[in-house]
């Protein structure tokens, strides 16, 4: 959440100067934008108006009035009365609205609202996009969890990403026993045999079955809000690409606000890709089955539930990571 601060604290000034009618103030495209940081630019035309003083900055945010934070243009106007300021903390393929905003003599100006959509950065892989790193407060075996803020192959938290059959590194067009390459069965994946690691490299890892029962067990808890089958987006929601209306789960601390939302992706059998997508949804952990090595561990979502569960490794199901701190 951003909070509005005066601007009159914090607004670069500069004294008296004679200038070549009705000022105005114009919000100027952005520049070195990436995934975490751009750069604002603006500039004011005093017309011919003398003033005594004038400050100038930029109102911006992620709603489309721009009014959730206010940062200071920096230093002095040059000499085209031009200004910018860079913004910092940003968040990857995210659109962001912002205006520029001078006050002349105590009277305000503000220029015309502009967006821009940070760049997305990719895993190790130069192509999956790389998700963020969501503090949910959650601690397994003494071992701090952070929870990817979209599924691996995502971009963002209500796609449902790609499809993985267990201990393969690719989604593919066909999950069937026929297809399935991965015939070893370890307790738990190696690093080189994990989809999240693979594509995103660093710490992110698939979570152990352990990991993700935890946070299941969650619901009940009175430092979380635990909402089932939760319909994202406002009004008729968010459709996916098979024209289903997308429900996940959404999982809140709510002594920080930070929160994950997992959809209801469906899964693969054969060649049926997102079977069930909106009604269930499986979700792998590392961890293998070792009553039934023909099968792994991991968790289902759906209307009314959400529990741990067996499924046949062949099968493809989505996968969120995780980042052990």
């Amino acid at each position: 959440m951003y909070f509005l601060i005066s601007a009159l604290t914090v607004l670069a000034v500069v004294s008296c100067k004679k200038s070549p009618g009705n000022p105005s103030v114009k919000t100027l495209p952005p520049t070195e934008i990436d995934a975490y940081s751009a750069r604002l630019q603006a500039r004011i035309d005093f017309a011919g108006v003398r003033w005594a003083s004038v400050n100038y900055g930029f109102y911006w945010g992620t709603n489309e009035d721009a009014e959730g934070t206010y940062i200071m243009g920096e230093g002095t106007l040059d000499e085209t009365n031009a200004y910018s300021a860079e913004i910092t903390g940003l968040s990857p393929d995210t659109e962001y609205w912002f205006k520029a905003f001078a006050e002349i003599d105590g009277q305000p100006f503000s220029g015309k609202i502009q967006t821009f959509t940070t760049q997305v950065e990719y895993g190790v892989d130069g192509k999956t996009p790389l998700p963020k790193a969501v503090d949910i407060g959650l601690t397994v075996s003494g071992r701090k969890i952070l929870w990817a803020s979209f599924n691996l192959g995502a971009s963002k938290e209500w796609e449902y990403g790609n499809y993985y059959a267990w201990g393969e590194l690719d989604p593919k067009n066909d999950y069937s026993q026929a297809t399935y390459s991965y015939k070893d069965n370890p307790a738990v994946l190696p690093l080189e045999k994990d989809a999240a690691n693979y594509h995103l490299g660093g710490k992110w890892r698939m979570p152990t079955f352990a990991e993700l029962q935890a946070l299941l067990a969650l619901e009940g808890n009175k430092g979380y809000a635990f909402e089932r089958y939760d319909k994202y987006g406002d009004g008729d929601g968010v459709k996916d690409a098979y024209g289903n209306v997308i429900y996940g789960l959404r999982i809140t601390q709510l002594s920080t606000g930070n929160s994950i939302y997992l959809p209801i992706a469906g899964g693969c059998d054969g060649t049926n890709i997102g079977d069930g997508a909106s009604e269930d949804g499986y979700y792998w952990s590392s961890t293998i089955n070792d009553v039934q090595t023909s099968c792994a561990c991991g968790i289902v979502l759906g209307g009314t539930y959400g529990s741990w569960a067996f499924n046949d490794r062949y099968l493809g199901s989505t996968i969120r990571p995780v980042w052990e701190e």
